[in-house]
């Protein structure tokens, strides 16, 4: 069974920077693979290059996705995934600063897993970290 990973696909470099130091302070061992745009998520999940050494860049358990993302959406990232084998099975968190309940509702529309608000202090990221740990990583779940 390959290790559980994450895939957090975050356009914001500080929100990047607060979750790898989120993960180091909680402990989390999984790798957090990242990428800064919705059709790098997509390359990555389909393995296209330079993605496409899976040892360096495995599908993910759980993929972190933000709504506003460059050249596609997070909404069409999720689409996508939930339409494309092996992909669609894969956990997905929206992990967004957007609480309309729009954004929510058409969320759960595409089926994401869950709808995490980013939280408004990058030391607060910890508690995200934990959560994907315990609900998603903690033994290859």
């Amino acid at each position: 069974m390959p290790r559980p990973s994450v895939l957090y696909v975050e356009d914001e470099p500080d929100d990047v920077l607060f979750m790898h130091v989120a993960f180091r302070r909680a402990g989390v061992t999984a790798p957090l693979h990242c990428v800064s745009d919705g059709q790098q998520a997509v390359n990555y999940l389909r393995g296209a290059p330079p993605y496409d050494d899976r040892v360096r860049h495995p599908l993910p358990s759980v993929v972190l996705l933000d709504l506003n993302l460059p050249l596609l959406s997070g909404f069409d990232v999720l689409h996508w995934i939930r339409h494309q084998s092996p992909c669609r099975d894969i956990p997905v968190v929206v992990f967004s600063s957007s609480g309309r309940a729009e954004d929510r509702r058409r969320a759960e529309d595409l089926r994401a897993s869950d709808y995490w608000l980013k939280p408004s202090s990058g030391t607060e990221f910890e508690a995200t970290a934990r959560e994907l740990h315990e609900r998603w990583l903690k033994s290859g779940a």
